[in-house]
């Protein structure tokens, strides 16, 4: 039944998109093949010969940045001093080192952003602030991250699905261990280790934590408190884990330090503990894992939202190929996907002037006149608008979360509903764009034609006289 419907719906989109497909290889059949080749070749040649230079010249930057730091620079003295002095010396001297070169980073940093007019991470810095309690904000592109679930704190119910899977014991097992470890080496590093018995100590132990252990050490701490603060960011984290945690287990050095703390030391011992654990964490994983997830494989779903299948075949079927389409970045993704028709914004929100864009193109959700929104859209070179009611009309998130909430903030408008509002807020002269259109107006009607409706979208059709 599956398998025959599928078939009918591509034989009708295939009957319906054959004209389009044949116009488009007549007009490819027109255009010069010969212009098109030199063309991609060139293009081909410059990326070629531009990736190579920069990486030439990015490493040999760096090699002399490096030769630079070890012999010329004033603080380079603070890394070579490190091993002299007393304990808290040597700690000072630490920690002095560490400022420099952050401070170094942060003023390079910023050099390059204002050479290259950069500005794609200032609303991180901006949500940041506001996160950890630094100011409240009104900023647009702050607040969406602020009000999304995603960008919350860790949920405790995550510990419990990674303890499920063995994984978080498993890790904590190899990161105790190797913390303890590198606790260790760092105290006998800046610790007085003149006599020969200290010395040859402070070797053991750096023979056991390698520079690539202490490299992924500090990577899994700064992407776990990275993850505990944003929760979208659990993705670096619990893959790192994993390797972590699998690196730990199957460690030569892991278990001779284990084996020798309890007395236990032999190298058999550590060859039947490092592969003996592994085999059995990974039979216990498909014992209890292997039936659901093949339960999960033997059932056949498919994607059904009959609402957003039909504005995408509306778009094919009565839009140019050539127009505009404004709307939130979530569909417009879908419309690019499924249409190829050109697009306001989209998903890719590191982008200053992007952000900038989104903002303007979300008016449509606030409380401005047509007037207003129109001469916005038209800015953009926007031929459709495509409205939604789960964003006009939004339950999922509270008061003050809601997207036209978020405009109205923005725009120094007070929020709808009950409940409060800063004093600073003042009331709109206009009600807002995305019901009143609905009304179909002469003032909206003047500059947006309603072309498509179904029980969640609303596509306008913008008017081109001024």
């Amino acid at each position: 039944m599956y398998i025959r419907q599928r078939k009918e719906i591509k034989t009708t989109e295939v009957s319906e998109d054959f004209p389009a497909q044949e116009e488009n290889v007549k007009l490819e059949n027109k255009l010069p093949s010969e212009g098109c080749t030199n063309r991609r070749f060139w293009k081909i040649l410059s990326f070629t010969i531009g990736g190579t230079v920069a990486l030439c010249i990015g490493l040999l930057t760096s090699v002399y940045l490096a030769t630079l730091h070890e012999n010329d620079l004033w603080f380079s003295n603070i890394k070579k001093n490190l091993k002299t002095g007393s304990f808290c010396n040597r700690i000072g001297k630490l920690l002095l080192h560490l400022f420099v070169v952050f401070c170094l980073t942060l003023f390079l940093n910023i050099i390059i952003k204002k050479i290259l007019n950069l500005k794609s991470d200032e609303h991180i810095f901006k949500f940041l602030k506001a996160k950890f309690g630094f100011g409240a904000t009104r900023d647009f592109d702050a607040n969406l991250y602020l009000c999304e679930e995603a960008f919350g704190l860790l949920p405790l119910n995550t510990f419990e699905r990674l303890s499920a899977t063995l994984l978080l014991y498993a890790y904590i097992f190899v990161l105790s261990i190797t913390v303890i470890t590198a606790l260790v080496v760092a105290f006998h590093n800046l610790s007085d280790s003149t006599n020969q018995q200290s010395l040859s100590k402070m070797k053991k132990c750096t023979v056991d934590l390698k520079p690539e252990t202490a490299y992924n050490l500090i990577h899994t701490i700064l992407f776990g408190f990275l993850a505990l603060s944003t929760m979208r960011m659990k993705y670096l984290w619990t893959s790192h884990m994993c390797v972590f945690a699998s690196f730990g287990l199957c460690s030569p050095e892991i278990w001779e330090l284990l084996l020798k703390l309890v007395h236990l030391y032999n190298p058999k011992r550590i060859c039947i503990m490092r592969y003996s654990v592994p085999v059995l964490i990974l039979l216990y994983l498909c014992y209890k894992f292997w039936p659901g997830m093949m339960d999960e494989l033997s059932e056949l779903r498919e994607f059904y939202d009959p609402d957003t299948v039909e504005l995408m075949n509306w778009i094919n079927s009565h839009t140019p190929r050539k127009a505009v389409f404004a709307g939130s970045m979530q569909l417009l993704a879908g419309v690019k996907l499924c249409t190829g028709r050109t697009l306001t914004n989209h998903p890719h929100y590191e982008d200053s002037g992007l952000r900038e864009r989104t903002k303007a193109v979300y008016q449509i959700y606030a409380k401005r006149s047509p007037v207003e929104v129109h001469a916005l859209l038209r800015s953009f070179g926007t031929d459709y608008i495509i409205l939604e009611d789960s964003i006009c009309y939004e339950r999922r998130h509270g008061r003050g979360c809601r997207l036209r909430d978020l405009l109205d903030i923005a725009n120094g408008h007070m929020m709808d509903g009950p409940g409060e509002n800063d004093p600073d807020l003042k009331p709109a002269d206009h009600p807002r764009f995305c019901e009143e259109i609905k009304r179909n107006l002469p003032s909206y009607t003047a500059h947006f034609t309603k072309v498509f409706q179904n029980k969640t979208f609303h596509v306008y059709k913008l008017s081109r006289n001024k």
